[in-house]
């Protein structure tokens, strides 16, 4: 698929979305314009020929092991044009969020005087790193959740060039396990395949999909009887998968139900089922998040449940 016709995908999709009651125009621009730079990033990587090379070999002992196939350290990543995409993902973020305008500037002031480093920020977003963030932000005075959200959004489009490359040579039987095999990331979506029924999970850092059980929690592992409860639409394809141990949900595509067949693209059905998250935080439960809280963020939390 050429970088116009991806592109043209990407607004034929949105523009499904407008005129929905639980979504504004604005953000649909926002992640329009944050989507199409994603994709032009994309295709620069690719052309700068990005990838991974792993044996057959190493593959299966990584696999057998439980071990994701692509280790931040092991690619040769283009710094610049990480760097240039999150300027430009920071722009995004201040021509979009006007009240948050100091707050982006000031983003973008540190990594422009070298204090904040995009390499530094992916390394530690694909290790899950929470205190560093915690720690970096705070030192500087920066906005956490803005600063995860700009790096993951840049980290995005370099592991999803990465990635098909890999993808076919992981047998759906060999990886069945809650986290990405190509990344390690957490699911951001869960689909049931149109013919055979069978679930798989989207990644939300590299958008792989891979193999996984039906009734078991996309986060904690828990596959209890009863432990897993569904809220459905009544004619729709979607619903929420919840989980009552660790209070998780993931939205979940059924392909079975969809008319016509559709390439699935995580992001936007992620924001084209806004209102399943409004309906599953009013029922108690929360979305997984990409990075645990940190240690303070845990401290914080007891805290502000403790009773005095």
């Amino acid at each position: 698929m050429t970088i116009s016709s991806e592109i043209q995908k990407i607004e034929e999709s949105l523009n499904q979305l407008r005129g929905k009651e639980y979504i504004s125009e604005s953000t649909i621009d926002f992640f329009q314009d944050i989507l199409k730079a994603q994709c032009a990033a994309k295709n620069k990587f690719k052309e700068n020929s990005i990838s991974i090379s792993l044996a057959d070999s190493e593959i299966s002992e990584k696999l057998r092991q439980g071990i994701p196939l692509i280790c931040w350290e092991d690619i040769p990543p283009n710094e610049t044009l990480l760097a240039d995409l999150f300027l430009q993902l920071c722009n995004i973020l201040k021509n979009h969020q006007d009240s948050e305008t100091e707050e982006i500037q000031k983003i973008i002031d540190s990594q422009t005087d070298g204090n904040l480093n995009i390499g530094d920020l992916i390394r530690k977003l694909s290790q899950q790193d929470s205190d560093y963030f915690h720690t970096v932000c705070n030192e500087l005075g920066l906005n956490k959740e803005v600063v995860v959200f700009l790096t993951l959004s840049a980290a995005k489009p370099f592991f999803e060039a990465i990635a098909p490359g890999l993808r076919d040579r992981v047998a759906d039987d060999k990886w069945l396990k809650n986290y990405c095999p190509m990344c390690g990331s957490s699911a951001q979506l869960s689909t049931l395949d149109k013919k055979s029924g069978q679930r798989y999970l989207y990644c939300t850092l590299c958008s792989s999909h891979w193999r996984y059980m039906r009734l078991k929690c996309s986060f904690c592992g828990d596959e209890q009887a009863g432990g897993q409860k569904f809220l459905a639409e009544e004619q729709g394809p979607y619903r929420i998968d919840l989980c009552e141990k660790c209070k998780r949900y993931i939205k979940t595509l059924d392909e079975r139900k969809l008319v016509d067949s559709k390439e699935i693209i995580p992001s936007i059905e992620d924001l084209a089922t806004m209102y399943l998250d409004m309906l599953a935080e009013k029922e108690g439960y929360e979305r997984s998040w990409f990075l645990p809280p940190s240690v303070e963020d845990v401290h914080q939390a007891d805290k502000n449940t403790t009773l005095h």
